[in-house]
């Protein structure tokens, strides 16, 4: 079993137009900031006013773009169709960062082992994820009714209700923001520092293929953030243990050339391995960096890399396997489930070397990292 890491980078060249998918065919909509008053796509309103309770899932492990969006759309239930919709917790909230942006957001999450998201009536909204992936805990044969994410389309989902994919932009924080912004609604302190901060942390500063349409929300978002709570979130502090996990990734990181790889062994939380990723491809040295870690009897990989040019997505899929993995251009991720009686560490070992060769690097001599 795998499930995709949630990356935010957008394809460059593909944000011009904007979409929303309904039955049949696309339409465009509105950009950011036209003054348009057609408000949300009513495909979507009509999907909110649905009967029956509304469950929004997004990732397992979510990322403060995931948090954003899940925390949006059900401010949107709540002004536009007078719901009350929940947000359902598929893993852990580990990174400190976000376990803060739950904390002084005020966003609820209810563990979804806790939700009937299979019951007939209950309306399930996928949001920075989308059907079929097994980075969510949507239950088999379950049929989501809305789904909004800026990830490829991996599944078909023309017989949805209402999906909107847009591959091109940066975060799915970003669509949830023209939402916003079309329906005119006052947009509450705590919902745009949550997005801001989703499309920053997605998007890297928007320094990494961020889109215009990320740049253009951010600059709408920003005199509505609360600056304070901003700087408690960006700033959180962390336990000693976290400190320990840098030094186990820089003590066990391996140089090949222009490629750094990381096995961490066990940790602490999922989003780890993209942390120590994140981290390594600092090194001025190398144009990949990849970490690996083993949590819950999973091996998590994470693969970041600094060259436009490729698809970093596609090619953890070839390692992984197409179901097992997913990404953008600079940034993907996967997990795979580790039999309970396999030496976990000679797997770990197995897809490193799969990675390396990936990358254009077999062959080349492991030096340590710090000798």
């Amino acid at each position: 079993m795998l499930a995709m890491e949630t990356p935010g980078a957008a394809r460059s060249g593909d944000c011009g137009r904007p979409w929303t998918a309904r039955p049949g065919g696309t339409i465009p909509t509105a950009r950011m900031g036209n003054g348009s008053s057609r408000g949300v796509p009513p495909e979507l309103l009509a999907a909110l006013e649905r009967p029956g309770p509304l469950i929004i899932l997004p990732h397992d492990n979510p990322d403060p773009d995931a948090l954003a969006s899940a925390a949006t759309l059900r401010f949107l239930a709540r002004e536009l169709a007078d719901k009350d919709a929940t947000i359902a917790l598929g893993g852990y909230v580990g990174r400190a960062e976000n376990r803060a942006m739950v904390r002084y957001l005020n966003i609820p999450l209810v563990p979804v082992g806790e939700l009937a998201l299979d019951a007939p009536d209950v309306q399930v909204a996928l949001v920075d994820t989308q059907p079929g992936r097994t980075n969510n805990s949507l239950p088999s044969g379950v049929r989501p009714t809305i789904v909004i994410d800026h990830h490829p389309q991996y599944v078909q989902t023309r017989d949805l209700p209402f999906t909107d994919l847009r591959e091109g932009y940066g975060a799915t924080s970003t669509i949830l923001t023209e939402y916003l912004i079309d329906v005119r609604l006052r947009v509450e302190t705590k919902i745009a520092t949550a997005l801001f901060y989703g499309i920053m942390a997605e998007t890297q500063d928007l320094g990494r293929e961020a889109s215009t349409p990320d740049m253009d929300a951010c600059s709408f978002l920003y005199p509505h953030t609360n600056k304070r709570r901003l700087a408690k979130i960006e700033n959180a502090r962390v336990p000693r243990e976290y400190f320990g996990a840098f030094r186990s990734a820089i003590a066990s990181a391996l140089v090949y050339d222009r490629a750094v790889v990381s096995i961490l062994g066990d940790i602490r939380y999922p989003d780890m391995v993209a942390e120590m990723a994140d981290f390594l491809l600092r090194c001025d040295d190398v144009d990949w960096a990849a970490a690996l870690g083993r949590y819950d009897g999973r091996l998590y990989v994470s693969l970041r890399t600094t060259n436009r040019d490729v698809n970093a997505g596609e090619l953890l899929q070839q390692v992984l396997g197409s179901d097992h993995a997913g990404g953008h251009d600079m940034i993907a991720g996967g997990r795979v489930a580790l039999p309970a009686d396999a030496d976990w560490e000679a797997t770990a070992a197995q897809v490193r070397d799969r990675l390396i060769a990936a990358v254009g690097m077999a062959g080349q001599p492991a030096v340590r990292l710090c000798p």
